[in-house]
């Protein structure tokens, strides 16, 4: 019986070193994860409180429809303004091209 006991303790010995450093890694894993869950916890409820606090908030709303109408107006008139130019540009090349044509037959006759 005695020596069943002392090949069982050296069995357990031999495998200790393992056995201790797989607890060692457990033991972080499990208290890296805790710190990931509770940093995300918090996170979550800061950012609810914030987004309820600005979510709610009537003047946040109105004041982004009315940033958005005015930012629709001023891409609309800068589009007008384009399409302006363009036909200006148009019109001057098609009276510059006339000139140059009516020049050419007077100074041909």
């Amino acid at each position: 019986m005695s020596q069943e006991k002392i090949d069982a303790y050296k069995k357990e010995k031999a495998g200790r070193k393992e056995r201790l450093a797989k607890q060692k890694k457990r033991k972080k894993i499990a208290k890296i994860v805790c710190l990931v869950a509770a940093a995300m916890l918090v996170a979550g409820i800061a950012g609810a409180i914030i987004w309820n606090n600005r979510g709610t908030s009537v003047e946040a709303t109105e004041g982004a429809s009315v940033e958005t109408s005015i930012e629709a107006a001023s891409v609309e008139t800068s589009i007008e303004a384009a399409s302006t130019e363009t036909s200006e540009e148009v019109a001057s090349t098609e009276t510059s091209e006339e000139a140059a044509n009516e020049s050419s037959e007077g100074s041909s006759n």
